[in-house]
């Protein structure tokens, strides 16, 4: 009985690899979905650049011949769709411990200078004690508590990395102001303006798509310490071998994109001039030990 058993399972996996590896599975009943409007409303759409993650996103859907709009749904609801089986996948999200054991990842798709913590500047700065010898945020968490009449705005379903999910998990939820993904960039500003909250963790690059050199408030940053510093963002989808038939197609396509100047550009165009050059650097290395 065990033998037919391991037989069923050794065929079994067999068919599965065969399928996967020779792209006999049809893959166009995947849908993509995404929580960040800005995507949803300009991809396969006549516009003009917007950020990274919008570009190299279409880079992406243009080289697979995806056609489908990509759907605006929360990130809670998209991986429950996921865990159901059905035909979904992620576009632009960040890789995590807890995500990988449940998710297949792409490869990168694109690349930011990893979030920092922002404090409003009429604030005392941060003490020594909450900063290494770089200047880095030791804690965030730390930071709060000695701010303990400030609160931190947050997106609602957002994963910065395991360190960094961490250090969030340790704030009292008092002091957390949570915002949906989707309306993160047009409302942290308002509430801090407002007086609401003092902090707000912000990739720098979004942070200077959204201002430029002209914030409404005035606020100093701290590079948080022990944190990676670039992150990237990926295709997440199911373990299926549909999804998998997936992952293997974007694969090849971001492979592709990786080669062409335009990848580079899709990320350095919206940086401030002293970025640029570090965030390319950066790509180049990352690129060269995938390729």
């Amino acid at each position: 009985m065990r033998f037919f058993a391991f037989l069923a399972t050794f065929f079994f996996s067999l068919f599965i690899s065969g399928l996967v590896s020779g792209n006999v599975i049809n893959t166009s009943s995947i849908t993509l979905h995404t929580d960040d409007h800005n995507l949803t409303s300009r991809i396969n759409q006549p516009h003009s650049p917007f950020s990274a993650s919008v570009d190299t996103a279409q880079l992406l859907v243009h080289a697979i011949g995806y056609d489908k709009p990509i759907l605006e749904v929360s990130l809670k609801r998209s991986f429950q769709q996921i865990d159901n089986g059905e035909s979904v996948c992620v576009i632009n999200k960040i890789k995590s411990a807890e995500r990988e054991k449940k998710y297949t990842f792409s490869l990168p798709l694109n690349f930011f200078q990893t979030q920092q913590l922002y404090q409003l500047a009429s604030l005392p700065p941060l003490a020594p004690e909450l900063l290494n010898e770089n200047g880095e945020v030791v804690s965030i968490h730390k930071a709060l508590n000695a701010f303990n009449a400030s609160a931190i705005v947050l997106p609602e379903t957002y994963s910065y990395g395991e360190r960094v999910d961490n250090d969030l998990s340790n704030i009292d939820e008092s002091q957390i102001i949570a915002l949906s993904n989707p309306t993160f960039f047009s409302r942290f500003i308002k509430i801090i303006s407002a007086g609401k909250a003092d902090f707000a963790l912000i990739f720098p690059a979004s942070l200077n798509r959204s201002f430029g050199n002209t914030q409404p408030v005035e606020m100093r940053s701290y590079a948080i310490a022990n944190n990676p510093k670039f992150v990237s963002g990926h295709v997440i989808c199911g373990k299926t071998p549909e999804a998998l038939a997936f992952i293997e197609k974007v694969n090849a396509a971001i492979k592709n994109i990786y080669t062409k100047p335009i990848f580079i550009e899709a990320h350095t165009k919206y940086l401030p001039v002293n970025s640029k050059l570090i965030i390319e650097r950066a790509i180049q290395q990352q690129v060269a030990n995938i390729l």
